[in-house]
């Protein structure tokens, strides 16, 4: 590969223009800033959400994670009407009805969507339908005219089996017990026996004699004599 071979990869795009080189690069004076403030200096750069203070629409929005799948939790049909069925000149008198021919005539996009029939409009042909999931009641009732069939597909066999065992099973009604008066009863008063009190007969009993004991008795002491003051020697 030479130099005059190199072409430009996808994406590239040319380098961004240098301001403020005088007024003959077209960027010139104020170099395409304006005059003041924040974006007018050099090394300004601003955040891609930043929306001037107030609050960005990246924090306001809820940061709840994940979602809920609407096809999970609704059966999307393909819809198919008798009365065009009737009508079309393709479609046999007794004509076997299945996905794939109603995909051939253009009916429904793809085979492995859930598929439903319903009555509008005339319908006197003798049909016989095969691995159709879903039936409305009032196409089931132009169905079942002389001569017609419908075979649904499992799914569809499944709810009427379902539908079925719910009308057999038979929920016994509850019996209703009468409630009966409380009967208060009646206690028996039991009657204690009469106590038979003995008479106890008190005997007199004499008092005790009180002794008064005599106190022992003490001789008479001899008198202390008074001591005698001996006179003080003279001297000669």
């Amino acid at each position: 590969m030479r130099l005059h071979e190199l072409v430009k990869s996808k994406g590239l795009h040319t380098k961004q223009r240098r301001r403020g080189r005088g007024n003959a690069t077209g960027t010139g004076n104020y170099s395409s800033r304006g005059l003041k403030w924040q974006k007018a200096r050099s090394g300004h750069s601003m955040k891609p959400f930043f929306e001037w203070g107030q609050t960005s629409i990246v924090q306001r929005l809820p940061k709840a994670r994940g979602f809920t799948r609407y096809f999970k939790l609704v059966k999307d049909f393909q819809i198919v009407n008798l009365g065009k069925l009737n009508q079309d000149e393709r479609v046999a008198d007794t004509m076997e009805i299945s996905k794939a021919s109603l995909k051939a005539l253009g009916y429904i996009a793809h085979v492995k969507g859930l598929v439903k029939i319903l009555w509008d409009g005339e319908y006197t042909k003798h049909l016989t339908f095969t691995d159709i999931d879903a039936f409305s009641t009032s196409a089931q009732a132009k169905i079942a005219t002389p001569g017609s069939a419908a075979k649904p597909s499992r799914v569809y066999k499944k709810i009427e089996k379902t539908k079925k065992l719910v009308k057999k099973v038979k929920v016994a009604p509850k019996k209703v017990v009468e409630k009966k008066a409380p009967v208060k009863k009646v206690e028996e008063k039991t009657v204690a026996p009469k106590k038979v009190v003995e008479k106890i007969v008190e005997k007199k009993v004499a008092p005790k004699k009180v002794v008064e004991k005599k106190a022992p008795a003490v001789a008479d002491k001899p008198a202390k004599k008074a001591p005698v003051k001996k006179a003080p020697a003279k001297k000669a």
